[in-house]
Parts: C-alpha cells; sequence; structure tokens
C-alpha cells in the first residue's frame, strides 16, 4: 500500500562542506548581477566569501521577511544616534556581532584585523575572515547607519 523509499547516506545527500556550489557575481553599485554575453558571471571562492559578508553587512537583523527569524544581518539600528554609549562600546558590539553572525557561513572559521569608523551617517567597516580554504583579506563595506535603507 505504501511505497518503498530508499534512504541514502548523509555523504550521498549532502555537499561537501568546503563546495560553495555555484555563486553568481553581483555587483553592489549597481544592484544588479554581473552579465558577460548575456550570461550571470560564476565567483571565484573568495568573491564569492566577500559577496555573502556584504550582503550579510548590509542586511539589517529582521528587517526584511525573508530573513525574520533567522541569524541572517546585523543589529546596527540600535546605535544609530546614541550619545550615551561610549564608541569603545559599540565597536566592541558590532565586533562581536559581526563575529559571530559571519562565522555562521558553513566555510568561515573566524574574523580577524577588525577596524570600524564612522564618516556621513556611514560605518566603515574592514576586516579579513579565516575560511576553510584560508584567509579572505581587506573585506571593506560602507554601511549606512542613518536611518536610510541600502
Amino acid at each position: 500500500m505504501f511505497p518503498e523509499i530508499e534512504f541514502l547516506s548523509d555523504s550521498d545527500t549532502l555537499p561537501d562542506k568546503k563546495d560553495l556550489g555555484k555563486v553568481f557575481l553581483f555587483d553592489f553599485e549597481k544592484r544588479q548581477y554581473v552579465l558577460k554575453d548575456g550570461k550571470p558571471v560564476e565567483a571565484s571562492y573568495e568573491e564569492a566569501i566577500r559577496q555573502w559578508v556584504t550582503m550579510l553587512l548590509i542586511t539589517e537583523l529582521d528587517q526584511f521577511v525573508v530573513y525574520r527569524d533567522t541569524v541572517f544581518g546585523i543589529g546596527f539600528k540600535q546605535f544609530i544616534g546614541r550619545r550615551d554609549i561610549p564608541f569603545g562600546v559599540i565597536v566592541s558590539e558590532v565586533k562581536r556581532q559581526i563575529t559571530d553572525a559571519v562565522t555562521v557561513h558553513s566555510q568561515i572559521t573566524n574574523v580577524d584585523d577588525f577596524t570600524l569608523a564612522r564618516e556621513d551617517g556611514k560605518a566603515k567597516l574592514s576586516f579579513s575572515v579565516m575560511t576553510l580554504r584560508g584567509v579572505v583579506d581587506d573585506i571593506d563595506v560602507e554601511v549606512n547607519i542613518d536611518g536610510r535603507d541600502f
């Protein structure tokens, strides 16, 4: 009456943790995927890591329905306009949030060389991430912190 189902082992169904699959290159300034001859350009491993981290950092935690109740995004809005919290405390908390959020990625193990500067309504973040394949240096991202969306 019921069909017999043959279950596959985890190694047969799950992708290798070292494999990202296909990731297509996205241009954040133009807000569109990069095309060559009408086809999307595949990102290298390092470009895919940078792209994922950038998307994470420009996404406010729980702002968009698709990311609600996930850990994807950073909570910058809680610091907008706060003069009662010392800047060093804000830097420490943002670094903690970024480290916690970024290391959720199966390829990323740690964050290093973190710096944060505020300028013209933006937070300028710079850091390196340690991955299973090595270090991805000089991740530089500007995030709006003046209340405007991406």
